[in-house]
């Protein structure tokens, strides 16, 4: 196997810190190298459809709640763990662009849903099947054995993260 950039990097931080052992280091960095790759392939993908990913976020997470692809906001910013203002931002330029529609909610007064138009649910459906295809390029290079592996071990390591950090 060759080596990467973050290998020279955890050679040269055993020498200038070496009470560490650095395992850690080598995990934290090649996670934080591969979001950047992953990110920026997911980010074209999303240009592609002249959405910004906080965008995308929303009319994804629409889309995942099932038929009729409708939530509050609250749940939205929950489930995107975001600001309640954050939230507002991009669901009135999601509305503008007419991808989403605001409607009362009949089984509360006080509250509304926020719902895919036909355009959002065609939007968001064509922009899913890029993302998949761009994530399956992105790991080709593993096999399916390899990628469920380290999708568990991914799992366990953010099971672990969220759990100290409170969330």
């Amino acid at each position: 196997m060759s080596e990467d950039i973050v290998d020279r990097i955890a050679r040269e931080a055993s020498q200038a810190w070496p009470r560490f052992e650095d395992s850690s280091l080598e995990v934290v960095l090649r996670i934080v190298r591969a979001f950047h790759f992953i990110n920026q392939g997911l980010v074209q993908g999303q240009l592609e459809y002249d959405i910004s990913p906080p965008e995308c976020g929303v009319l994804i997470e629409l889309r995942l709640s099932g038929p009729p692809y409708k939530l509050t906001p609250t749940q939205l910013y929950n489930r995107l763990l975001i600001s309640s203002g954050g939230i507002t931002g991009r669901i009135d330029r999601l509305e503008k662009r007419g991808l989403l529609c605001r409607s009362p909610d009949p089984e509360d007064r006080r509250s509304i849903l926020v719902e895919l138009t036909e355009s959002g649910q065609d939007l968001i459906q064509a922009a899913g099947e890029t993302h998949f295809r761009i994530m399956e390029r992105l790991t080709e290079g593993l096999t399916a054995k390899e990628r469920g592996c380290l999708a568990g071990l991914l799992r366990k390591l953010l099971v672990e993260i969220e759990a100290s950090c409170g969330r």
